[in-house]
């Protein structure tokens, strides 16, 4: 049996044939780039979640508006941890690089597709503590005065309430990808380690609520995206 893909509709970049991608840009030279880390969200949902998540709803996001999505980024969320902690954490808590080596390192990745001709780029992080929050308004500001390339910075918890692992990235992925959300192996120790209440509980996750945050993020970034379009 073969997978079909239907390139005519993709708007992921890596899947994109040759010229296809160029011309794409060249027809709407808007981009989406999603990052965040790899770690623990509860038992119930996968560590590459706020990537996950964030690739998914870019991907939503350029269907309805236009634009691209270039591959996600696993190494771009933060913590601020020390190098002792790094190493105590790393594999269930964030980070892989340190804060600047992250940060560092997304300005080389958004210099490349400056370079590909990409005028207005969503920097889209799915993991949003307020360091995370910090960067990616640093890097967005790195590129105010860059002549052909506009920023924006973006997290959920930006025009949502957000959470970790709670009913609002439980619902998103209950939206957006069902099948790697196991609803059965949320125990006492996950409610220890991320300090859900009554208000926020994953039991209470439904499809139809990351539907419905889904559609107010690509509201969110129509509006924003339109007005830098305007300005380029």
């Amino acid at each position: 049996m073969t997978l079909a893909i239907d390139h005519t509709a993709c708007v992921q970049y890596e899947l994109m044939l040759g010229r296809q991608a160029t011309e794409a840009l060249s027809d709407c030279p808007v981009g989406y780039l999603p990052i965040g880390c790899l770690e623990r969200h509860g038992d119930h949902l996968p560590m590459g979640l706020d990537v996950l998540k964030a690739h998914r709803v870019c991907c939503v996001a350029a269907r309805a508006i236009g634009g691209i999505v270039f591959p996600p980024h696993y190494y771009a969320g933060i913590h601020q941890m020390s190098a002792e902690k790094l190493v105590k954490f790393t594999g269930e808590w964030g980070n892989i690089y340190t804060d600047r080596t992250a940060a560092d390192h997304l300005v080389d990745v958004v210099d490349q597709l400056a370079l590909v001709g990409v005028h207005v780029l969503v920097l889209y992080s799915g993991h949003y503590p307020g360091c995370q929050t910090d960067m990616i308004m640093e890097v967005a500001g790195h590129y105010a005065d860059h002549q052909t390339l506009t920023v924006i910075p973006f997290c959920e918890r930006m025009i949502l309430a957000g959470d970790h692992a709670g009913i609002s990235e439980t619902s998103f992925m209950l939206y957006l990808e069902r099948g790697l959300v196991d609803m059965t192996r949320i125990g006492k120790a996950n409610y220890q380690d991320h300090g859900w209440q009554d208000h926020n509980t994953p039991e209470k996750a439904t499809a139809a609520q990351g539907e419905a945050e889904a559609a107010q993020v690509v509201a969110h970034l129509r509006g924003q995206i339109t007005t830098a379009l305007r300005q380029d």
